[in-house]
C-alpha cells in the first residue's frame, strides 16, 4: 500500500490553513509540483515525501500530529484498529509465508494495539512504515489471550528455543497445543529486556513469581498474534503512517527512556522476591 499523499497534503493545508503556494514555499518546491501531486499525475519522490512529512509532524498543533489525527479517524470509522511495523512496504496479502518460527509466540504475523508500540520496533529502518489494520472480523475467531503468567512465560520460552530440555513435559506440550490450535493469540509484549528476564527464569536463575513480577513491571501492552490463514484474511489495511526523520528520533528517545525506567523497575521486583515462588526445575520436573 502507498502512503495516501493526496489526502495527508489536503489534510495539512486544512489543518494550517494554507494554499498550495504556502506549502510548496514551505518544502522548495514548485506550485506546480504540488499541483500535480494532487491531481495524480506524478508520484512524490522518497525526497518529497520526507519534505512534507517532516513539515507536518513538526508544524501540525502539538496535540495534533497528523499520524495522530489519521488513526483518529480509523478509529471512528473502524472502532477496533490495530498496528504493523513493517521494515518495507507491504505489496500483497498478510500470510504467514515470511514469518520466522522462533519469536514470542511462533509464527504468525503480529500486530500491536497502539502506533508506539508498533513504531518503537522499526524505526531504525529507514524505509519502515507502520500501518493501520481494520481488526473488527478477528472477534469472530478462535481467541486465546494471555496475561502475565506462568502459561505466558513457558510459551515464549518454548518458541524462543529457551527450555527444549522441558519441551516434552505434558504442562508444556498442552499450552503449546492450546496455542496452535487457536487463530488470535492476545499476549503481553515482551522487549529485550523481558527476554533477558525470561532467560533467567529459564537459566533457574531466579523464580516464577520474581519473574512474573518482573515482567509486570515493564508493561509494555499487548500483542495480536494471527496464527492461522483464516485470521490473515479476516484484517484489512486502513492506512500507512510514514515515520519522518524527526519522528524516527524522538520514538528513539521515548523507548530509551521507558526501556532505563522498567530496566530499574525489575530489578527491584527481583531482589525484592528473592527465594520467593518456584523455580523452573520445581515447575516442569
Amino acid at each position: 500500500m502507498k502512503y495516501r499523499i493526496i489526502e495527508d497534503i489536503k489534510i495539512i493545508k486544512t489543518i494550517l490553513k494554507i494554499t498550495n503556494t504556502q506549502i510548496a514555499k514551505e518544502l522548495n518546491v514548485a506550485r506546480s509540483t504540488i499541483i500535480r501531486i494532487l491531481n495524480g499525475v506524478v508520484n512524490p519522490s522518497d525526497l518529497f515525501l520526507e519534505s512534507f512529512y517532516s513539515f507536518a509532524y513538526q508544524n501540525s498543533y502539538r496535540a495534533i500530529k497528523l499520524n495522530n489525527l489519521k488513526i483518529q479517524f480509523a478509529i471512528d470509522q473502524f472502532d477496533k484498529v490495530l498496528f504493523h511495523g513493517a521494515k518495507n512496504e507491504l505489496l500483497e496479502k498478510i500470510d504467514l509465508n515470511h514469518s520466522r518460527d522462533n519469536i514470542d509466540l511462533g509464527k504468525g504475523f503480529y500486530l500491536g494495539e497502539s502506533f508506539e508500540q508498533a513504531s518503537s520496533y522499526i524505526f531504525n529502518n529507514l524505509k519502515s512504515s507502520v500501518y493501520i489494520f481494520d481488526s473488527r472480523s478477528l472477534t469472530q475467531l478462535k481467541v486465546k489471550e494471555l496475561s502475565v503468567s506462568l502459561e505466558w512465560m513457558i510459551a515464549v520460552c518454548y518458541y524462543r528455543g529457551q527450555i527444549d530440555n522441558y519441551k516434552e513435559s505434558s504442562f508444556v506440550k498442552n499450552i503449546i497445543n492450546n496455542i496452535d490450535n487457536s487463530d488470535v493469540i492476545i499476549a503481553p509484549i515482551a522487549d529485550n529486556n523481558m527476554y533477558e528476564i525470561m532467560n533467567q527464569f529459564s537459566r533457574g536463575e531466579i523464580t516464577d513469581l520474581q519473574a512474573m513480577l518482573a515482567l509486570s513491571a515493564s508493561h509494555l501492552g499487548k500483542q495480536h498474534v494471527l496464527k492461522t490463514e483464516k485470521a490473515c484474511k479476516a484484517i484489512s489495511v486502513v492506512d500507512r503512517l510514514y515515520l519522518c526523520k524527526k519522528e524516527r528520533e524522538d520514538i528513539k528517545n521515548k523507548q530509551q527512556e521507558n526501556a532505563s525506567i522498567a530496566k530499574d523497575k525489575t530489578k527491584i521486583a527481583i531482589e525484592s522476591n528473592r527465594r520467593k515462588g518456584k523455580y523452573i526445575e520445581e515447575l516442569l520436573k
